[in-house]
């Protein structure tokens, strides 16, 4: 069975998308206001919460992120107009495996999390980072990823 619901950037609220009973939410990934300037680069969480109203399975999911609207693993992008700023979606804290589909040097979350296979929720972190000293015009940036979970 696959769950989709999509994901956007900027704490942009998504209903949940219902799949044999279960269903799954994200609250956005929201950077605030980027500095150019700083040395650091700027990070950011979010969630995706998977939440089960039946049994739906024993046997764990799997959690994929698409690339976005530009299309690559390694080139994520937020828009505003036609300007661009790169940034990165991550499935650990030390924000070192890219979240994606498995390809493209990306890595999937595979859970063997029964609770929401069993009826309850469950909840994982997303790591969004944007690199440091970018020099962005300004503007509200976003991107939209779709978020798949497989079981």
């Amino acid at each position: 069975m696959i769950a989709r619901v999509l994901f956007a950037l900027f704490c942009l609220a998504i209903p949940a998308a219902a799949d044999a009973g279960c269903s799954v939410s994200a609250s956005g990934v929201a950077f605030g206001n980027y500095d150019g300037s700083a040395t650091s680069a700027d990070d950011a969480t979010g969630t995706i919460t998977i939440n089960c109203f039946i049994l739906s399975g024993l046997g764990g999911y799997t959690i994929a992120l698409s690339p976005g609207r530009d299309g690559s693993y390694t080139a994520r992008r937020m828009i505003s107009g036609t300007a661009t700023l790169p940034y990165q979606l991550y499935a650990d804290p030390a924000r070192t495996q890219i979240w994606g589909d498995g390809s493209g040097g990306s890595s999937t979350v595979r859970s063997f999390d029964i609770i929401p296979l069993l009826g309850g929720s469950s909840t994982y972190q997303i790591y969004g980072r944007i690199p440091a000293r970018l020099s962005p015009r300004p503007g509200a940036y976003n991107d939209t990823i779709v978020i798949t979970v497989s079981y």
